[in-house]
């Protein structure tokens, strides 16, 4: 049976780790990225990846720039630049991801055969 890792990517923090026995909904992310609109993009994090390439989709605050405090992630926002250099986009000049980043990864476990 699979479990999921939420990985929650906080600017001023690090990084925190939820495990839950189903794939976490909007609804379970919300209450991690303190926001009422969620936007996903993609970003090239390999260690957060279940995919061979290393992208994988992050969610994050859709409003988030305009917040009173905007605090860049500067982690995600370097894996989503990363991303788009790969993949040929262009971004917007100076764009940056703010605040809190979420991240569904699946863990697969191992089978022990004796």
């Amino acid at each position: 049976m699979a479990r999921y890792a939420l990985h929650i990517s906080t600017p001023l923090e690090g990084t925190k780790t939820v495990t839950y026995k189903y794939k976490p909904s909007f609804q379970d992310m919300y209450k991690h990225l303190d926001c009422d609109m969620i936007e996903m993009s993609t970003a090239h994090i390999p260690e957060w990846s279940n995919r061979k390439d290393g992208y994988t989709d992050i969610y994050f605050d859709e409003e988030g720039k305009f917040k009173s405090m905007v605090v860049p992630n500067k982690h995600i926002t370097n894996a989503w630049y990363s991303w788009m250099e790969n993949t040929g986009r262009m971004p917007i000049r100076n764009d940056f991801i703010a605040g809190k980043v979420a991240v569904i990864q699946e863990i697969k476990e191992t089978e022990w055969r004796y």
